[in-house]
């Protein structure tokens, strides 16, 4: 795949570069659910022809699923709506923590172009991965009242657990993994919530929080799918 620069952030060891992946002949794209809410929008991820996964975040008042056929750019009113029978929020969930903060929705029907190898769910534990790949949209202007967003996949790279304490203190929680660079001053954008990471060909996480946006460095948190496993196969396998 070709990678493009996307922006250049400088840190107090020197020049670090980010890349926007370019996915505009990939299927990735039809994986992307555009939620979008009476709050703030937020990434719905296809793991399944009628399941998706989000954060447990984004259950918010007026809910809707927006399919965009795999399109970079989005607006907030566009795109075909999905219909859906349940929303399943992870039963550990509260708002008042970060933990457990994942969502699984249910179509009212199957999206017949599902193909597992492309959000794959995670068949190992992450060890020795380093770097993960972040899609996600990013607002980009307005047009008569509504938002538009333009899609990019950053790659970034993982800290380890010891390291992700370190930097983000008691909001960082057993079921979390983090990626992104030292906390800084850097240019602001305003992306979607709950976006996947991509980290060794797997969906390995669903974004909970960031100390700001993903694709300038800032150092985000993500839900590890992996240690949900049994409830996310427990739902999708018998209701």
């Amino acid at each position: 795949m070709k990678f493009f620069i996307l922006s250049t952030l400088f840190l107090v060891t020197g020049a670090v570069f980010f890349f926007d992946e370019d996915l505009q002949e990939s299927d990735n794209l039809l994986y992307l659910m555009y939620l979008n809410s009476s709050y703030q929008p937020c990434v719905g991820t296809l793991i399944a022809p009628k399941w998706v996964l989000t954060a447990a975040q984004c259950f918010l008042p007026d809910l809707q699923i927006f399919f965009h056929g795999g399109s970079r750019v989005v607006q907030d009113s566009s795109g075909e709506i999905l219909s859906y029978e349940k929303i399943i929020i992870h039963p550990n969930f509260t708002v008042t923590s970060p933990k457990n903060d994942l969502m699984l929705i249910k179509l009212s029907m199957s999206l017949t172009f599902f193909y597992n190898m492309e959000f794959r769910l995670p068949t190992f534990k992450m060890s020795g991965v380093n770097s993960c790949l972040i899609p996600t949209w990013v607002q980009n202007k307005e047009y008569d009242g509504n938002s538009e967003f333009v899609q990019h996949t950053i790659k970034t790279f993982m800290h380890s657990d010891a390291n992700c304490a370190k930097l983000l203190g008691s909001k960082f929680l057993e079921d979390m993994f983090c990626v992104g660079f030292v906390p800084g001053s850097r240019e602001y954008c305003q992306g979607i919530r709950a976006a996947p990471a991509v980290c060794g060909n797997e969906l390995q996480g669903i974004m909970s929080w960031e100390t700001g946006c993903v694709l300038m460095g800032y150092i985000s948190a993500f839900t590890n799918i992996y240690n949900h496993l049994p409830w996310i196969n427990s739902i999708i396998n018998t209701k």
